[in-house]
Formats: structure tokens, sequence, C-alpha cells
């Protein structure tokens, strides 16, 4: 008989201890993040409602001045000077230095601009007291407490992103969903795995224990330590991810098989703990017991992005929950594209929605098993459809907005987003077009394609379901956009997302009315930006014909700046007009029921639920594994191997080629955040000085990188993909007859393109400086 698990209120223990308190810690990130945009907004209808508003918020805050505002100026003049005769009198020296006379105008010059000082904080006070009203003191209280409570939580990033660290990496061991080469099938595996995270865990206890000794030392010392309280969370959470490995060790699941070798049970050691063990073993030969502690603080002090990669897992987990991925694929179904032209197709899709779920891993978790299933539909051979399961989020980490571009712009001052995105563009470009090559060579079947007279309309009839989507999207955009000021880029996607993300699932699974209160708001808006376009477009005008000197345009924008925002302003408010007029005028099916899924709710409750419990194990597994890497990148950093590499090469093409082998190394071994963090202090510096430009050079990190992520014998897409798909699937798709590339084609396939991409990337702009100009073009600031 199943034992059932204990509930409280509807509810598992798991939900209550990890889930529900996870997304309270992502909602505080999430408030946090736009809790600033807000406040800012809010200085600013202040300022524009009441006059002086700056003034009128310290009412009740400051006390009434204490300064005499009508002093008698004669007799305090002779008072001072009284006093100061009175010293010069007593002191031997005062004739010497000639301190018997007194400068009575002086005098009287200083007491009359202190009384005008006191005065003006007088009339200050009063013209606060006159002008405040209950609407201000109203309006002034939530405002401050927004801007009084963002500026404390943002004191506590640290503590935030170690909570959420240790609480889903606890869930993440109970679950038994940590990454490793092969998953836990026999005793033996399960025995194995459990030891080496009973002995990461307590590594990591004592590494945190001394490392605490060491600081408080140091603060005994006079030396300033930061966020010391942080020791004490890092040992309670060790503690209790040892205690769980030590209960998962001695409490074996069920259904375990016999058998087995030990041999394979080192496989299913999770990748964390490889990476503890070896670091741990490295630093205890030096005598620096707390090396991985202090390596993964360094986690601590890019806080910003961690949080907001915990945000893009929770935003794929969340669109798991939707139907835009079948929605999607059910407009392509019209066009019976063969399985390798769908791939294309597929990939081209997913390269965008990668960029805006933060990394390739990300993707392959929120939508793989969807793109699975969907090109097995097709006709897809299944090591075909895990090949493009595993790089389908691969081409996008150089697009817009994606989070790794982000954290190296922030980590080197020698690229910018804008200049990464723009070359990054094009290299999707070249990466989905070695892709094609490749698969129509690959091919098993002619490549086929319906009638585009056909195709088209039908494919457009399923267009009418996304386009309440739009509309919803769209109204969270036009209310951070035109009301908050911020529009969607790389470094607001974290906060705007899962807003679209949430109003998305509030309208599929609560209630479908959500779509015509998103519609009425988006009506008014663009009343508004279709007003503004119109004054703008007329003050273009007075300025072109004269009329009106440049300095006059809406905030101080050059003509060209503001003509450039009115025709973006203008294509956005067209196209949102297209949602609505579709929407409401084209008849259609605009609820395309599908079968149920599993994961899946069909509730709001429920969908957040199971998109938060996923959410809390992949962030402890994820996590877990880059704050090794921080480890794994100290080993390297302490052995002396950069110390020992030339500074320059004797050719550039040999530095080429030895940053490209280099750089996919890292790549299969060490994750994305902690490899940019490695290769920023150790490669970057050795590529500039042998002539390689910094974009050059990031360009080339981030093809082989996920290069790296395709490659065994860690390939970390294909582990996600084996999570996602599942096992058994994954073991159904092995051939023991074929071609050697057929047998392995879900690796060679992926391997030969960003292998192909790569080479073009890393040689072709060292042949031409017209192809380097083209592809890495510098883009200057304002």
């Amino acid at each position: 008989m199943e034992k059932r698990t204990p509930t409280f209120l509807r509810r598992s223990p798991q939900e209550w201890l990890s889930s529900l308190p996870v997304l309270l810690l992502l909602l505080v990130v999430v408030f946090l993040s736009s809790g600033q945009i807000i406040h800012s907004q809010m200085l600013k209808i202040g300022e524009n409602t009441w006059e002086e508003y700056f003034l009128l918020r310290t009412a009740g805050l400051t006390p009434a001045p204490e300064c005499d505002r009508d002093p008698n100026i004669d007799q305090r003049v002779n008072e001072i000077a009284e006093k100061r005769k009175a010293e010069a009198d007593s002191d031997p020296l005062g004739d010497l230095l000639g301190g018997g006379a007194v400068n009575r105008d002086a005098i009287r010059d200083s007491l009359l601009a202190t009384r005008a000082n006191c005065r003006a904080k007088w009339d200050r006070y009063q013209t606060v007291q006159d002008k405040v009203t209950p609407s201000v003191v109203a309006f002034r209280n939530i405002e401050g407490g927004i801007a009084t409570l963002v500026a404390t939580l943002g004191d506590y990033k640290r503590l935030l992103l170690a909570l959420l660290l240790l609480i889903c990496a606890a869930t993440t061991t109970f679950q038994r969903h940590h990454i490793a080469l092969r998953p836990s099938r026999t005793r033996k595996d399960h025995l194995i795995s459990s030891l080496a995270q009973v002995v990461s865990n307590s590594l990591l206890l004592i590494s945190a224990l001394v490392y605490r000794g060491s600081d408080l030392r140091a603060a005994q010392a006079g030396v300033t330590v930061d966020a010391l309280y942080l020791h004490s969370v890092w040992i309670a959470g060790f503690a209790i991810l040892t205690a769980a490995a030590v209960y998962q060790l001695v409490r074996p699941p069920r259904g375990l098989e016999e058998g087995g070798s030990w041999g394979k049970a080192l496989l299913t050691i999770p990748l964390f703990s490889f990476m503890c063990i070896s670091a741990s073993i490295q630093f205890y030969g030096q005598g620096y017991f707390h090396g991985v502690s202090v390596y993964m603080n360094m986690m601590m002090e890019l806080s910003t992005l961690f949080l907001n990669l915990a945000l893009y897992i929770w935003i794929g987990m969340m669109l798991k929950q939707t139907r835009l991925t079948h929605i999607v694929f059910d407009v392509m179904r019209p066009w019976n594209l063969s399985p390798e032209l769908m791939c294309v197709v597929v990939l081209a899709f997913a390269a965008v929605l990668t960029a805006y779920t933060g990394a390739s891993g990300i993707f392959v978790i929120a939508a793989g098993a969807t793109i699975y299933r969907e090109l097995i539909r097709v006709g897809a051979r299944k090591q075909l459809a895990l090949a493009a399961t595993a790089m389908s989020g691969s081409m996008g980490v150089v697009l817009r907005p994606c989070l790794i571009v982000v954290v190296i712009a922030a980590l080197n001052k020698n690229v910018t987003t804008a200049e990464m995105f723009s070359a990054g563009g094009k290299v999707f470009l070249l990466s989905l077009l070695v892709f094609f090559i490749y698969s129509q060579f690959a091919r098993t079947t002619p490549a086929r394609i319906a009638p585009f007279g056909k195709a088209l309309p039908a494919s457009l009839k399923r267009m009418v379901p996304l386009m309440p989507y739009g509309i919803v999207v769209g109204a969270v955009a036009l209310f951070f956009n035109d009301l908050l000021a911020r529009q969607l880029d790389e470094f607001s996607a974290p906060i705007i997302l899962p807003v679209m993300l949430l109003a998305i699932l509030i309208y599929e699974k609560f209630s479908r009315h959500v779509v015509h209160l998103c519609a009425l708001f988006m009506v008014a808006m663009l009343v508004l930006s279709w007003q503004g376009v119109w004054e703008g477009y007329q003050a273009l005008t007075a300025v072109g014909d004269g009329a009106l000197p440049a300095s006059a345009l809406p905030g101080s924008m050059a003509p060209q700046e503001l003509e450039a925002a009115l025709w973006s302003d203008f294509w956005r408010n067209l196209l949102f007009m297209v949602f609505l007029l579709v929407t409401y005028l084209v008849p259609g099916d605009r609820d395309p029921h599908y079968a149920p899924e599993e994961g899946v709710a069909e509730n709001f409750e429920g969908s957040m639920r199971f998109a938060t419990s996923e959410t809390t194990g992949h962030i402890g597994a994820l996590l877990m594994l880059m704050a090794m890497s921080m480890g794994a990148a100290g080993i390297i950093e302490r052995s002396g191997v950069l110390e020992a590499l030339p500074e320059t090469f004797g050719s550039i093409w040999i530095a080429a080629g030895f940053f490209v082998v280099a750089l996919v190394l890292v790549g299969m071994f060490i994750d994305p955040l902690g490899a940019v963090i490695l290769v920023n202090a150790a490669m970057a510096p050795m590529a500039e000085a042998n002539g390689i430009s910094s974009l050059h050079f990031w360009m080339i990190a981030l093809v082989a990188f996920e290069l790296g992520y395709l490659t065994p014998p860690v390939a970390l897409n294909h582990l996600l993909t084996r999570q996602v798909v599942g096992d058994d699937e994954v073991e159904s798709a092995k051939l023991k007859t074929g071609s050697f590339f057929r047998r392995y084609e879900k690796f060679l396939l992926p391997i030969s393109v960003m292998l192909t991409a790569l080479l073009i990337i890393a040689f072709l702009p060292l042949i031409s400086d017209t192809v380097h100009g083209w592809l890495f073009q510098r883009i200057e600031a304002g």
C-alpha cells in the first residue's frame, strides 16, 4: 500500500517549509527591484501634483526651528563686542597679535546673515504648515514607507540569496534532484550518491565553521568584516543539508533495483559533490581549510545577478504552466514542415524565449518536454528530437536581453550590452544557418513544406488565440513603460517578466474576463500615447520650421532622438491595436483545449504551486552547482596554471586557437556565471594583450561555453534534457545499428553545429578587417 504524505490545510510539509518561503522570497526580490522604480515615479507624481512636494513631504518629520527670527541686533552686537574685548584684555599676547580692537560692523553683518538664515528656515517651516493637507500626508506616508522598505531590504540582498540557496538546496536533496551524469536506479547508486552528498555537505559545514573563526579573529583585530551575521546562516544551512543527506542515506527510497556496478554508481554522484570534494582536497592540501566557503562567498558580491537568475528560473517554470508553447506549435502545424525544417523553426523561436529566460539550461527545463513531444509528433527521429531539445536554448544566449550578457558587461568595462547584443544577433543568424545546412545533410526524408497559399491562411487563423495573450502582455508592458517609465530591456526583464507571466496565468487559469480589463487599460493608455505622438510630431514640425528652439523639445531630447522615439511608439501602438481588433472583431476559437499534462494545473492556485515547487528544486540544483563552480574556479586560480601561461603568444592565430580550446573546456565543467567570472579575470586580459578585441573574445566565449554544455563527459544541457524528457524515453532513443553518426546523433549534431559556428566566429574575422568591423561594431554611448 502506498504511503500517503501528511498534509495540513491541503498542503504538504514541503509546500509549507520550502515552496511557500521560496515564493515569498521571490516576491520580495521582485518588489525590491520594482519598488525602486515605483518610488521614483511616486516622487515625480508628488512633485507634479503638489507644488514644492519635496518640501511638503517633510511635514511632521522635522521639528520647528529653535532659532530666534527677530533678535535685538544692537543688543547682541554690544554683548558680543564686550565679550570679545574682555577676552582680549585677559590675553597677555592680545596687544602683540592685534586683538585689542573689535570690529563691530563685522559682528553686525554676521548677526544679520544669521537672522536671514533663521527667517528662511521659519518661512520654509510655515510654508509646509500652510500648504500641507491630509492628502499630502497620506501620499507622503505611502511614498516614504516604500522608500524605507526598499532601502531596508536592499541592505539584506546577501541574506535573501543565502536563504534562497539553502532552502532550495535542502529541498533538492530531499527530492534527489541534484544534477548528476546519470540517475540513481540501484541500491549501489543510492549508497554512493548519498555518501558523496554527506561528505560534501560535511566539508561545507567544516569550511563555514573555519571561515567564521577566521573572520571573528579578523574583527577582533580591528579589521572591518562585512555581513558577519551570514556565517551563522551558512553554518545552520550546511548543518541542515548534512542532516538531510544523512537522512536520505539511512532511508533509501522504495523501488530501487538490485545489482548494478560500482563504476556506474560513481556517475550518480551529483556534480556539485564532485566539485566540492575535489576543491576541498586541493584547499586542505594547501592548509586553506575555509577555501570553499571563501570562493562560494563570491556569490554574495554578485547577489543581485544570482537573485535575478532565480527569477528567470521562476519565469521558466511559470511559462511551463501556460499554453503558449502549445499555441505557437499550433500556428506552425499547417505548414506541414519536415522534421529537420521544423527543428530550424523551433530553434529560432526557442532562441528568443531563451534570451528572456536567462540561460539555455533554464529554457530546456521550462520547454524541453514540449519541444521534444512536438518534434516527435511531426515525425522526427528520437535522436534528432533529443539533439534539438538539448540545443534549443544554445543559440539564444547572445540575444537581448539574456542575463549572461548583462553579467559580462557588468564585470568587463571594455564591452557594453548594446555592442554584444548587436554582434549576438549576427552570431545567432550564423548559427541557425549552420544548423540548417547540417540538418539538411543529415535528413532521412525529403524536405517538405505545405503550399504557401494553403498554409498561410490556416496559420493566420490559428494565431487568433494568441491575440488575448498579446493584450495581457501589452497591458503590463504599457504599465511599466508609460506609467513607471521603465521599458522592457536586459536590466528590467527580471522585474517585468514575472509580472507578465503572473498576468498570463491569471488570464488562463483564473478568469478569461481579465483580458477585458487589460483591454480597457490598453485603450486608455493608447489614447494618451497617440496624443503624445501627435504633440511630439507638432513639436518636431515647429522645430523644423524654426518656430521653436530644439532645446524646447520634450525631455530635452535631440530632434533625431525624439523622431526615433515617436516612430517606436507609433509601431508599438499599431501592434497593440491589431491585438485589440483581432480579439474583438475577428471570429475564431480563442480558447483551444489541450489534453491535461502531468505537472500542469488547471487553476491559478495549482499552477503557482506547481511552478514554485519546480522552481525550488531547480534553483537548489543550479545554484549549488554554480556555488561549487566558484570553488572549481578557485582550484584553477590557485594552481598556478594561469600564471604559467605566456602573456602573449607568437601569433594572434595561435592565441585564438588557444582561447577556443580553453573556453570550451571551461564550458564543459563550469556553469555559465562561474565561467564568466573566471574567464573575465584570467583570460580576457590575455586576449586584449594578444590583439583580440574584447567584443570578439566574448562572442567566442559565449559560443564556446554553449559548445561545452553540449559536449560529454558532462554535457549539462543533455543532462537537463534527460530530466525533463524522462530516463526511459532517452534510453529508448539509443540505437544499436546504423552508422556512428546515427547512433550518437543527439551528441554529434549539436557539437558539429556549434563547433563550426565557433571556428567561423573565432577565425574568419582575423582574415578580413571588413568582416571584423561588420560583425563586431563598436557602439558609442549617447
